[in-house]
């Protein structure tokens, strides 16, 4: 599965790379985190590693990412860790555009078993859900409901 979601938000890359860089945020930013948190020590950067909680389709899942690529005010990837529920990475990459940024989400999933037959089903029920949840994240940036 391979999903890729961009939205245009008029606040400055800075901004929103301080909000969507640090882990606990992530259970505001997406609707299916039930809690989300940095696990290593320091600052983030390459290396660092994450845990989220998740709720989808009524299953509970436990995702455990480590940061693969990082460069301040212009993106953070990251991708499974053993003990997670499945396969995934994402990259969240930031680009100044117009007067504001260009936000992409990049995520890909392996799915294995039974979840494999399900794998164009759930591109498009994750597809809608993420959209719906960056399209929340542009809202509250200009809104001024996320401040720096």
């Amino acid at each position: 599965m391979t999903i890729q979601i961009k939205v245009h938000i008029h606040k400055p890359a800075e901004e929103i790379f301080a909000y969507i860089s640090n882990f606990s945020n992530h259970k505001e930013m997406f609707s299916a985190n039930l809690d989300s948190k940095q696990t290593s020590e320091g600052p983030v950067g390459v290396g660092t590693t994450m845990r989220n909680i998740a709720k989808f389709m009524g299953m509970k899942m436990e995702e455990r990412f480590v940061v693969i690529g990082y460069e301040p005010n212009k993106f953070i990837k990251k991708q499974s860790a053993p003990g997670s529920t499945f396969v995934t990475s994402d990259k969240m990459s930031l680009e100044a555009v117009n007067g504001g940024t260009l936000f992409t989400l990049d995520c890909d999933a392996d799915f294995t078993g039974f979840m494999k037959l399900l794998d164009g089903f759930m591109e498009k029920q994750v597809g809608k859900i993420l959209t719906k949840d960056i399209n929340l994240l542009k809202e509250k940036f200009e809104s001024g409901k996320i401040k720096p």
